[in-house]
């Protein structure tokens, strides 16, 4: 591909031959007999062609096109401009490669803009649902104070190990204690306990990804707004830059967004989440966990 800049943007040519048919295009220019006036566009292409100046004439696939002060266009690499042209070039270089990811930058946010009410709305719709989920998982780290204590430190535990796995610790019975005396697992007068797994939650990554859902949310709402609401053209370099970098990737993050509360669904369903009754032993904490397992949407 072939970028061309110009005022107002960029122009995409897609063959050596549309550039060829440039108006002032040479492919021997003498660089002993010219001075360069500006760089007017970069070229990536898989197949090589020669370098436009006559002293040079070496295939190649990436470089710059370049105007002289007599108004002839070319195309050569970074290296023979260099070579060729010493600082000017370099200094054309620095000045091209600034503007040109300054246009590609702004390009890319005039194609969102034009995308925003479906964006918003996706977003919009992403965020309604997981707000359903913020205060379940708020409830179930300990921080309402209103959880019994047993399922906070359970899911505290899963939380740092990322195992949704579900323990509770018994008193042997006799024959397994006997059992556990007999192969070495316990010691004479000492009581033995064993852990066994009562269930196995889904989803328990959601327990931290809750916390990056809703900063995703903080950050990309207010840079789709500030797009939404001001011309492209009249946002300054700065605003610019910091938007092209906010809405990065978008589509993918979107997506992102969309498993997380996938994710987050699984997880805070009542059926997910009753599992944990079997560690709960007081009949007002499970009135308690109850009450709490009843908020859960189902499903």
């Amino acid at each position: 591909m072939i970028t061309i800049t110009v005022e107002r943007g960029l122009v995409r040519l897609k063959s050596w031959e549309d550039l060829y048919e440039t108006p002032g295009f040479t492919r021997d220019l003498d660089p002993k007999t010219v001075h360069l006036k500006e760089i007017i566009g970069v070229y990536a292409f898989d197949s090589r062609q020669p370098c436009g100046l006559k002293s040079c004439r070496q295939p190649h696939s990436n470089g710059y096109l370049v105007t002289t002060t007599a108004g002839q266009v070319t195309n050569l690499g970074s290296v023979c401009g260099k070579n060729n042209f010493s600082v000017t070039f370099t200094n054309l270089q620095k000045a091209f490669d600034r503007d040109f990811r300054a246009k590609e930058r702004r390009e890319r946010l005039e194609v969102l803009k034009s995308r925003l009410p479906d964006v918003i709305t996706r977003i919009d719709t992403i965020k309604a649902r997981a707000g359903q989920f913020y205060t379940p998982i708020r409830h179930l780290g300990g921080d309402s104070g209103s959880m019994p204590r047993v399922v906070v430190d359970a899911i505290r535990g899963m939380r740092r190990s990322g195992d949704g796995a579900i323990s509770r610790t018994r008193k042997a019975t006799k024959q397994e204690q006997e059992l556990a005396l007999e192969t070495g697992n316990a010691r004479p007068g000492t009581p033995y306990y064993l852990t066994e797994t009562a269930g196995r939650l889904s989803g328990v990554g959601a327990i931290s990804a809750s916390s990056a859902l809703r900063t995703t949310f903080q950050e990309l709402e207010p840079a789709l707004r500030k797009l939404q609401s001001q011309d492209v053209e009249s946002l300054s370099d700065k605003d610019a830059r910091h938007l092209d970098k906010v809405t990065g990737g978008l589509d993918s993050r979107i997506e992102q967004l969309q498993q997380t509360v996938d994710l987050l669904g699984t997880f805070a369903s009542r059926e997910n989440l009753s599992q944990l009754e079997s560690l709960i032993e007081s009949a007002s904490d499970r009135k308690l966990f109850s009450i709490f397992l009843e908020s859960l949407p189902s499903g």
